[in-house]
């Protein structure tokens, strides 16, 4: 079967927002730490991980919906997508894009599989949890490897239970070079990236359910019948 083709730019905004989808997912699964909720001074250092790590203790599993937006580094919309985002300590996710295009990315920690409908492809390769590469994989990440990977400060925390973390990749990050995330008390409601050419990615996060059970085989992938199969696990 040859594979149907499309621009070069629509290849790089998709490879883009799903490489962004991922990196979102390693923040979530982290143990329990200190937390000084009045504080509204800025925390710096081992004293902002463990209050990340605080928050990101209290959610085992996550369903929401995902309004992601690409903007160049003058501020003009590149795309606005909508998702369905499904995760489950510790590294099960599932990322299903339904607008402007359809895709389908899902993990159970050993493999990960991308199906894009509109090529009738499925690719197959072995999964890669490193946080620097995936930082959506920092939601199920703990206090020592997020403080390995990343530079963290806490920007606010106010008396409505919004506090803002703000992380910077300590080894050069070929998907960002800045990232923020937003929370209200332990809800993740926003992740916005920023990458060294200026340009910026924000997923906002709604119709949020934490910690209800969740079958294992949401996070498995049967290929379609007739679609074309790339898999690098056998190579």
């Amino acid at each position: 079967m040859i594979p149907k083709q499309e621009s070069m730019n629509t290849q790089a905004v998709k490879r883009h927002g799903c490489t962004v989808a991922l990196a979102a997912f390693t923040l979530l699964v982290a143990p329990a730490g200190a937390q000084d909720a009045g504080s509204s001074e800025p925390v710096t250092g081992d004293a902002a991980v463990q209050q990340l790590e605080a928050i990101l203790q209290q959610t085992q599993s996550l369903s929401a919906a995902v309004v992601q937006l690409q903007v160049d580094q003058d501020g003009r919309e590149l795309q606005e997508s909508q998702a369905e985002l499904v995760m489950q300590k510790p590294s099960n996710f599932y990322w299903e894009l339904t607008e402007p295009y359809a895709e389908l990315m899902v993990t159970d920690g050993d493999l990960i599989w991308r199906y894009e409908p509109d090529l009738e492809q499925v690719t197959i390769q072995p999964f890669d949890a490193e946080l620097d590469r995936t930082p959506i994989m920092l939601l199920n990440g703990n206090a020592q490897d997020i403080a390995a990977t990343y530079d963290v400060s806490m920007g606010t925390m106010d008396d409505r239970g919004i506090s803002r973390f703000i992380l910077v990749p300590r080894s050069p990050s070929r998907l960002f070079e800045r990232l923020a995330v937003t929370f209200r008390n332990a809800e993740l409601i926003e992740m916005q990236f920023e990458d060294s050419l200026g340009q910026q990615t924000s997923l906002s996060f709604e119709n949020i359910v934490r910690n209800q059970p969740l079958a294992d085989d949401q996070f498995r992938f049967t290929p379609p019948a007739g679609v074309e199969i790339i898999d690098t696990t056998e190579d």
